[in-house]
């Protein structure tokens, strides 16, 4: 395989992956995991070692880990972004996502006695709860979730002026002293929680979203697997998993949880600030919601708030 014939062409990459996905002896030398995380395929193996289709920039520490799990000198060509995505997924993944492994510091790919679990399927596996609140009650919590994403690996792209908005659904407002609830339908008497999720993204991601949705089954996954919320107790409060720590937030109670972890996609280091806001729990009897169609109303007081955040 010549290298100077695949460099810059992006049709001639993709005929030699296309090739390669028949190929299961070079294929299976790295897991899916690995291929996806490290940003590596197989193209190739001779006595020199082992050419790789990477993707552009994959840093010196994913090199190296290659070469310490493949046990051969390791000949990267930089293919192009699009086509390795595009066979990554055709590949290894198909329509499976892939959850990775986090790490608590930046030197993370430079211990080996790391190299397992980047190359391994990371299983979060918090205890998970019921409702225990009255059928005749239910739980409405506002939470609001920040992230701040940090290629380690590339330039930082220029702060934006503007922000990617998501769909806008609110979910809930309080009316003196009765409820609107924004729902296709009334919320399914087995669902002990509605909750609205607000989201903020800044760094290499930059959008806002809002959502509400009737949960009716626990692990409620809100961020990856790094954000769960595992059940509601008697007294409405609800158990959050976040980043390996269980969390027991009492209506009334507003409090701030923080998680910052580092990992490697694509061949790339990443670093991840998360902030969960709960701003509020309440516990309301059922009897006491008003149901309105969905609202996406522009201008209103919610998508205010939702823009000044």
């Amino acid at each position: 395989m010549n290298p100077e014939a695949l460099e810059g062409n992006p049709e001639a990459q993709q005929r030699a992956l296309t090739e390669i996905a028949e190929r299961a002896s070079l294929t299976r030398l790295l897991p899916a995991v690995g291929a996806y995380s490290l940003g590596a395929i197989p193209l190739s193996r001779d006595d020199d070692g082992i050419s790789m289709a990477t993707y552009p920039g994959i840093c010196p520490a994913a090199l190296a880990l290659l070469r310490r799990h493949l046990g051969a000198p390791i000949k990267p060509i930089a293919f192009d972004e699009e086509v390795m995505t595009f066979f990554v997924k055709k590949i290894y993944l198909g329509d499976h996502g892939v959850n990775l492994h986090t790490f608590r510091s930046a030197d993370f790919l430079d211990n080996p006695a790391n190299d397992e679990k980047v190359l391994s399927v990371k299983v979060e596996s918090p205890e998970t709860g019921v409702s225990a609140l009255d059928p005749g009650r239910i739980a409405l919590a506002d939470i609001h979730l920040s992230s701040v994403l940090r290629n380690l690996d590339t330039g930082q792209p220029p702060r934006l002026e503007t922000w990617r908005l998501g769909e806008f659904r609110p979910g809930f407002r309080r009316d003196g002293d009765r409820w609107t609830i924004w729902a296709a339908n009334p919320v399914p008497t087995d669902a002990p929680l509605f909750i609205q999720y607000s989201e903020e993204y800044e760094g290499d991601e930059f959008f806002r979203d809002i959502s509400a949705e009737a949960v009716r089954e626990f692990p409620f996954i809100l961020f990856a697997s790094e954000v769960q919320v595992l059940g509601v107790e008697a007294s409405g409060a609800l158990v959050l998993y976040v980043d390996g720590a269980t969390h027991r937030i009492e209506p009334g109670s507003t409090p701030a949880l923080q998680a910052e972890y580092w990992l490697v996609r694509h061949g790339h280091r990443f670093h991840r600030k998360l902030e969960i806001r709960v701003r509020g729990i309440w516990v309301e009897s059922r009897d006491s919601l008003n149901f309105e169609p969905p609202f996406r109303g522009a201008g209103a007081e919610e998508l205010r708030k939702w823009l000044s955040l």
